[in-house]
């Protein structure tokens, strides 16, 4: 099942909430989707900008959609999860999440 346009809309504002902007040129959070799966990432600028543009991106959090309840998950290394907790609204358990 596809994310709503609503979740991604509510998504792309709390993303641009977590980063005042006088960081904006070093630090982003952004996210992204995979079926049911939404990952969130904090994105930096190249250490070193003269070998490559591209930002490097970190995953801070999971949500999964699971029928009508989403699960937050948090990163547990090696490209795994940990299950943290679950609710109606994604946007409220992301509010859990520092990035």
């Amino acid at each position: 099942m596809a994310v709503p346009e609503e979740i991604r809309t509510r998504l792309s504002r709390w993303c641009a909430a977590r980063v005042p902007a006088e960081e904006r040129d070093t630090r982003q959070v952004a996210y992204t989707i995979h079926g049911d799966a939404i990952t969130i990432l904090e994105r930096r600028p190249p250490a070193y900008p003269e070998l490559g543009a591209a930002w490097s991106a970190t995953p801070v959090a999971r949500l999964v959609r699971q029928g009508d309840r989403w699960q937050l998950e948090r990163p547990a290394g090696r490209g795994e999860w940990q299950p943290d907790s679950t609710g109606a609204d994604p946007i409220e358990l992301l509010d859990q999440v520092r990035a």
